[in-house]
């Protein structure tokens, strides 16, 4: 079954000269409604259960420098770090709208973790909806431009201290709040911005202008006073929480697309459209219940990809209804992680080289994969 599930795109982009007719896997129209059924329920519960965790490592940072025993406000202080730098997947699916069945709390607390996370949803999203229609088929999709190298020195400088990171993002909000869009972008390739937000069309930045104040101002009330009364530690939390022991979300993040097909960006097919989600991205099984709520159940990659519309807590029910028309599906991040770094070592030798997908009809190579 093909077909685009946000319609043809009406912007003033430049796009292909066809909707990519996108593959996806049949099922029976009783399992389609129930899994892209919405619940308010399910909803508030993944939501909570991620702020309520968020919430208690806050608390318990605080409680314990209050009390002097820096060896726990140490350990609880790296915690919220850990889950802080997954605040962009609930950004990500609340900005989807497929959380809550009440829109209005999905918009609600879209900018709830927006804030927390120093995120652009407004700016994410003009560039999100692309990579969802086009994913890897570049210079459509720019947001995870492919090949691309993961080095173990990148890894740790994200996953420990990240100071690339803050310094990005405090400058992207900084021009975004200016209506000033930089060339180079935290997230999307050069010149990406101009595609997203054309520079004669003003209109369209006021929004991600208007967000990007919020931010600044809100993160330097909150700074100011807690200095003033010596709390400290709660802009280190708050503000600076999304910058340091990101080890966690780098793993599991960085599994959906690297070494996977891709078309136009050099290398792989370069030439060909690429047509199926099973060849672009990745899922993975095995997370343990309180990091699959951490990444808002975002293993399931394909699945998300393959049916966008399909609410995160569902995602697994998706992928048991198509697992026979799955490639092998690593199990946890030690198993998925194999995978990549084999392909990574190969296309450090082999920049053209993609990863082979064993599909129930076959194995599928790219042009130059061996």
């Amino acid at each position: 079954m093909k077909g685009d599930p946000y319609g043809p795109a009406t912007s003033r982009v430049p796009h292909p000269d066809h909707s990519i007719g996108w593959y996806r896997t049949e099922i029976k129209p009783e399992v389609h409604r129930a899994l892209h059924k919405k619940s308010d329920a399910k909803a508030w519960f993944q939501t909570l259960s991620f702020l309520g965790m968020l919430a208690a490592s806050f608390s318990l940072a605080l409680y314990f420098h209050s009390q002097g025993q820096f060896c726990y406000t140490i350990l609880f202080t790296l915690l919220y770090g850990m889950q802080a730098n997954f605040l962009i997947n609930g950004m990500h699916e609340l900005g989807h709208g497929h959380v809550f069945k009440t829109k209005y709390w999905n918009g609600v607390f879209c900018r709830v973790v927006s804030f927390l996370g120093w995120l652009h949803p407004d700016m994410f999203f003009s560039s999100h909806l692309r990579h969802h229609r086009y994913t890897l088929n570049f210079p459509y999709d720019q947001e995870a431009p492919q090949p691309t190298a993961i080095t173990l020195k990148g890894f740790l400088l994200f996953g420990v201290l990240n100071v690339k990171g803050c310094y990005d993002i405090m400058e992207q909000t900084f021009r975004a709040a200016c209506g000033i869009y930089p060339t180079k972008h935290l997230w999307w390739t050069p010149a990406w911005e101009d595609i997203c937000y054309p520079p004669e069309n003003v209109d369209a930045r006021l929004p991600a202008m208007r967000w990007a104040t919020f931010l600044l101002v809100g993160h330097g009330a909150i700074a100011a006073v807690s200095c003033a009364y010596g709390m400290y530690l709660i802009p280190v939390l708050i503000s600076l929480g999304p910058f340091y022991n990101g080890w966690l979300f780098f793993l599991c993040n960085s599994t959906q697309h690297v070494g996977m097909h891709h078309a136009g960006g050099g290398g792989g097919n370069a030439t060909k459209v690429v047509e199926d989600f099973r060849l672009t991205t990745r899922s993975f099984t095995g997370l343990n219940p309180i990091v699959s709520i951490w990444y808002w159940h975002m293993n399931y990659h394909i699945e998300h990809h393959m049916y966008a519309a399909v609410p995160c807590y569902n995602l697994e029910a998706a992928h048991n209804a198509i697992k026979h028309d799955l490639p092998p599906t690593p199990n946890g991040l030690w198993e998925v992680w194999l995978v990549i770094t084999a392909v990574l070592e190969k296309q450090a030798k082999d920049p053209a080289y993609v990863m082979t997908v064993d599909l129930p009809s076959g194995p599928v190579v790219g042009e130059a994969g061996k």
